[in-house]
């Protein structure tokens, strides 16, 4: 017990270690360098500890102690975001994305896990702060990390299942510049957290000596966030500083996946996953204190974003070669359907239905060690449509991220 004291403590230290954020969308889907190259088709194949973010009734195939430590970064940049007349970009940044897993066998049939991810995250800043999107937003960030304590068991030699319970943490981040006169302008900052609790199940079924079958339903997360907001640069003289509080919800996501073993050095897998974000509506922020000094009453009581998403997909294609004892080469091809409904268009979220491409290998290196690197081309594609106004023309042109992953496992 004391042993996965210690692992636990390490499990919360690295997740909470850096900012952690994407451009690209609110799904996060990049657990471990393996799972990159194949897509995220690696529900019902060969497991690692990383299984356990995306089925966990996986971790059955792993004896005794294994400890994985993996890190994405991401870079992005969005060129062109048309809001009305107006034209921007956001700036690029770069941002890595860690994750620390543990599993422990602990009787013939019963397997303990514990892992440290992200699942959601967005982060958006615009370079021109005063261009006509600023007055939604020129700054976002939403932001979750998730601890997973997790039990797996295996039925029978053919089918294994899985149940962990999902603790989540939110950060919630925003900045509107309110422009009283076209020189003059407040900005408002908004800076709340929440915790919720959720669960996953999923299950594992061995056909036969080349195919399997895997799932997983994750459910959905209910955050409350609050927190205080204040004024940055403040021209307009507001003095109203306060707290504001609001519902933001995660959506359900249902995933099912087969792996085919034609010979012994080929594995082919197909992952499917369905994305329950017509939960989202909108995000309502409500205020203790209007934002301005009521001769203003720029904002009202409440800001309103309306959102409309729609329940959306992801198809993923992966490909594992054995060159040889010790090296695994990896590829893969995802597409990702985007939620963004074109009749309620913001800044928020600039990107439409996602294309990604995926390369990686595996290493043996020996004394337990196993190390996987990965590289992923990710084509974003662009999208018009108008604001909740259903007037102003909001467009958001094609891009291209760039993901490079590592993950280092150990068995003792």
């Amino acid at each position: 017990m004391k042993k996965l004291t210690k692992i636990a403590t390490l499990v919360l230290s690295v997740c909470f270690a850096g900012q952690i954020a994407f451009a690209a969308g609110f799904g996060l889907y990049e657990f471990s360098a393996r799972g990159n190259a194949m897509g995220g088709a690696v529900l019902a194949g060969d497991a690692e500890p990383a299984s356990l973010a995306l089925n966990p009734a996986l971790i059955t195939q792993l004896p005794g102690k294994q400890v994985q430590l993996s890190a994405t970064l991401v870079t992005a940049k969005i060129k062109d975001v048309e809001y009305g007349a107006a034209k921007t970009d956001t700036d690029r940044e770069w941002w890595p994305l860690p994750a620390l897993y543990y599993t422990q066998q602990i009787g013939e049939k019963w397997w303990l896990g514990l892992g440290a991810f992200t699942r959601f995250g967005l982060s958006n800043t615009y370079s021109d702060k005063d261009w006509m999107g600023a007055k939604t937003l020129y700054h976002v960030g939403v932001v979750t990390y998730t601890v997973q304590p997790t039990v797996a068991y295996q039925a029978t030699d053919r089918l294994s299942v899985s149940a962990g319970l999902e603790v989540q943490y939110l950060n919630f981040t925003e900045k509107v510049r309110i422009h009283g006169t076209p020189t003059a302008y407040s900005d408002l900052n908004l800076d709340g957290d929440s915790v919720a609790f959720s669960g996953i199940l999923a299950f594992f079924y061995n056909a036969n000596e080349k195919v399997n079958f895997g799932g997983s339903f994750r459910m959905r997360n209910d955050h409350s966030v609050k927190g205080p907001n204040d004024y940055g640069t403040n021209m307009l003289g507001f003095n109203d500083t306060g707290d504001f509080w609001g519902d933001i919800t995660f959506p359900a996501q249902l995933a099912l996946g087969a792996s085919y073993k034609p010979t012994d050095k080929w594995l082919f897998e197909f992952n499917w996953t369905n994305v329950f974000w017509s939960c989202f509506r909108s995000i309502d922020i409500y205020f203790d204190h209007r934002p301005g000094d009521g001769a203003h009453g720029l904002m009202g009581d409440t800001k309103s974003n309306m959102k409309e998403y729609q329940d959306s997909y992801r198809i993923g294609l992966g490909a594992e070669y054995t060159l040889s004892e010790r090296t695994k080469l990896r590829g893969s091809f995802i597409f990702d359907k985007s939620p963004i409904n074109d009749r309620f268009m913001d800044v928020m979220l600039p990107a439409d239905d996602r294309y990604i491409v995926g390369l990686g290998a595996g290493f043996d290196l020996g004394k337990n060690v196993i190390l996987d690197l990965s590289y992923n081309a990710l084509f974003v594609q662009n999208l018009t449509g108008t604001a909740y106004d259903q007037e102003t023309k909001v467009h958001y042109k094609s891009s291209i991220s760039h993901l490079m992953g590592i993950s280092v496992r150990y068995t003792f």
